[in-house]
């Protein structure tokens, strides 16, 4: 019985990193941003080929904000830009990505916006938004 005990719990472990990969766990509540410089690349490849005919390619905003600058729509950091890419913002025509992303991908992109900030974009878009300074008590 103790053995079948320890077979199920590694079967269990197994499974529950395996759904770490995935990114099957990973959520708006729980994300974390990423800073290597291929999590970071990858995120760029996603922007760039979903997310720049509305920010444009620098980030500076064509339809869609501004990713550059201090000011956030639904709020900055990694928590509130994960939940806006994977629901989107219909009323504004964004689209929710969690049907062609998967939980990592957003995340990576997301932390790929995050690095823009700062930036300075040959055209940027005027501020939107309010001035963000990252808080705990801010996220979502």
């Amino acid at each position: 019985m103790h053995e079948e005990y320890s077979e199920e719990m590694n079967l269990a472990s197994l499974e529950m990193e395996r759904l770490k990969k995935s990114g099957a766990l990973l959520n708006e509540d729980n994300v974390t941003e990423l800073t290597e410089a291929a999590a970071l690349e990858s995120g760029k490849t996603i922007y760039n080929n979903n997310c720049i005919a509305c920010h444009s390619a620098d980030g500076g905003g064509l339809v869609g904000p501004n990713l550059t600058d201090d000011y956030w729509i639904h709020g900055g950091g990694i928590k509130n830009i994960f939940k806006v890419v994977k629901y989107g913002v219909p009323e504004k025509g964004m689209i929710s990505w969690q049907t062609q992303l998967n939980s990592n991908q957003i995340q990576e992109v997301s932390s790929f916006i995050i690095s823009l900030h700062g930036k300075t974009p040959a055209a940027p878009k005027a501020p939107e938004g309010e001035k963000w300074e990252e808080q705990a008590d801010k996220e979502l």
